[in-house]
């Protein structure tokens, strides 16, 4: 069992400058993190606009490419149980891309956590789905080479706290994926929409992750629902981790 951490104020966001909010929606939307690669290694394409002056109210059509390098590497290790490593000293960011638990058509609040080398758990998500904006940075700190970084989050239904799962140990109920890797597929409860829905910027054809090579993403299923089981999703919380 696992004490659960004591809650700190949670951090405050960082707000995008006027204009960057779309610039950033639209390269998270292609699978990039603004600024995820180091100078050698950047991610180079084009993105089209179909006219150069859009009416008050319309709309315009946008389509991009993106290319990463083949000298692109990757800048952390990911322990057996989920545990993040880097390999150099980075600037690590990290966003919620989506909360999808609830009881029937009820939102359940999420809470979040990050600890770094053993320390003390520290908060920095807690809200339900519906609040959601996965543009903003929630946590944007230096780590060193060596570090020891962990994700934990539990559920909320009332007054009733769900079990706190983290990465620190072998857990079924949290995962972390790098490019390459397989996303999970399970059956959505409440119809709720599928894990895919948050992470379709984030696959390809093939149902496998495609990030940069300095991202990973992970899921979480915050119930006590057992593997197979049709509340077993692992869609609860999507959280995207860039390393810089």
């Amino acid at each position: 069992n696992v004490t659960p951490p004591t809650p700190n104020p949670p951090m405050k966001s960082i707000p995008l400058p006027r204009g960057g909010r779309l610039i950033m929606n639209l390269l998270i939307a292609a699978g990039l993190s603004a600024q995820a690669f180091a100078q050698e290694a950047i991610p180079r394409g084009t993105l089209n606009v179909d006219r150069s002056l859009v009416r008050v109210g319309s709309f315009s059509a946008l389509d991009w490419k993106i290319e990463y390098p083949k000298n692109a590497v990757d800048v952390v290790d990911i322990t057996d149980v989920g545990t993040i490593i880097p390999k150099e000293s980075v600037t690590m960011r990290v966003r919620t891309l989506g909360v999808a638990f609830q009881s029937g058509s009820r939102e359940l609040p999420l809470d979040a956590y990050w600890s770094v080398n053993n320390s003390s758990w520290s908060r920095f998500f807690y809200d339900v789905g519906s609040n959601v904006v996965s543009t903003d940075i929630l946590i944007e700190t230096k780590v060193k080479k060596g570090d020891q970084i962990n994700f934990g989050a539990r559920g909320k239904n009332g007054r009733k706290w769900y079990p706190f799962h983290h990465t620190a140990k072998d857990d079924r109920y949290v995962i972390v994926l790098k490019n390459g890797d397989k996303a999970p597929s399970y059956a959505p409860a409440y119809n709720q929409s599928g894990v895919e829905s948050f992470l379709s910027p984030y696959i390809d054809g093939s149902g496998r992750i495609r990030i940069g090579p300095r991202d990973v993403i992970v899921l979480w299923e915050a119930s006590t629902a057992s593997p197979g089981s049709t509340y077993f999703d692992m869609q609860d919380l999507v959280v995207l981790a860039t390393f810089e």
